[in-house]
């Protein structure tokens, strides 16, 4: 589960995340950042595999994107977050708050799966 902020330069994961994921963080570049605790925190970015499910879990809903994605030690966020870079940036986003719902469509065709 994720949450769509607009607001967020990068998607933002806790650090267990990239433990989970086995991923390397020893020489990753520092984020500085500002907003979920209101003061400046610290997170390691690294390149992941993001991938967008159908709603409830029905497999990918388009192909999987190469993006940044900041690792945070102190992220007290129950979940994530997807930001500009990397989500907002390869996918268009439409909000329908009076029904409580939003869309996603790739901004490449590319993307678009083909099963």
């Amino acid at each position: 589960m994720a949450l769509v902020d607009s607001g967020s330069d990068y998607p933002i994961f806790p650090t267990e995340v990239a433990e989970q994921l086995k991923l390397d963080l020893t020489n990753a570049s520092i984020w500085r950042f500002s907003g979920t605790t209101g003061k400046i925190q610290e997170a390691k970015l690294a390149e992941v595999f993001l991938t967008v499910l159908h709603e409830n879990d029905e497999g990918p809903a388009f192909e999987e994107v190469k993006v940044t994605c900041a690792f945070c030690d102190d992220f007290n966020f129950a979940g994530v977050l997807l930001g500009q870079n990397g989500f907002f940036s390869r996918f268009k986003t439409t909000f329908y708050q009076p029904s409580n719902y939003f869309e996603i469509e790739p901004w490449e065709a590319s993307l678009l799966r083909r099963d």
